[in-house]
């Protein structure tokens, strides 16, 4: 009996199951990182989570420049760094902002958390032309949110009395918005390719 074709198959089943898992064990561990608050001294709760939320990063790169394509699990880790990325994104924003005076610009930390973003985006685009528009988009938001947060006239108005402040909702209007945009207008020359490939 010939068991090759079997054993090669559990070994590519095996990584895409460990890749479409990966999301929900990184969303555990960053719960369990939230659940931790108060119970650890302050320089390790921080730097723990630091760790947890810079994690998606090269999980996103690895996935874009070193794994195989087309492949299942490829696609999964792929899929799972983008959803990673983009809630540690969020709740970097919620932790940067929550504690914030409006009426003053946000920390360079929270600039450059996003700038890196932007970058990381745009370095995991590089090698996929099929993933320059979607991800170039989501860029450009990151960036113009990260500016946004420095303008305190932005910061102000009729939303003083909240712990978040105008120019900080430009995180769902923008910043998500800029992802959905970019996806759709990838979409779109995909199709447009297609139709001229007819």
């Amino acid at each position: 009996m010939n068991t090759t074709q079997q054993t090669t198959a559990s070994r590519g089943v095996a990584p895409a199951i460990a890749w479409g898992l990966a999301p929900i064990g990184w969303f555990l561990l960053l719960m369990g990182w939230v659940g931790l608050d108060g119970d650890l001294s302050g320089p390790v709760q921080t730097a723990l989570g630091i760790a947890i939320l810079v994690l998606p990063a090269p999980w996103l790169l690895w996935a874009s420049w070193r794994m195989p394509r087309p492949q299942v699990k490829t696609y999964l880790a792929e899929g799972g760094g983008l959803a990673a990325l983009l809630l540690s994104l969020f709740v970097t924003a919620v932790y940067f902002l929550l504690g914030a005076d409006p009426t003053e610009t946000a920390s360079m930390g929270f600039t450059a958390v996003y700038f890196a973003a932007a970058a990381v985006l745009i370095a995991a685009a590089w090698p996929l032309p099929g993933r320059r528009i979607a991800y170039g988009v989501a860029a450009l938001g990151c960036a113009i949110f990260a500016i946004s947060v420095q303008v305190p006239q932005w910061r102000t108005g009729a939303h003083m009395d909240s712990k978040l402040a105008i120019a900080d909702e430009v995180l769902l209007n923008l910043l998500l918005g800029s992802i959905v945009l970019g996806m759709l207008l990838q979409i779109a020359w995909w199709l447009l390719g297609k139709r001229r490939a007819i």
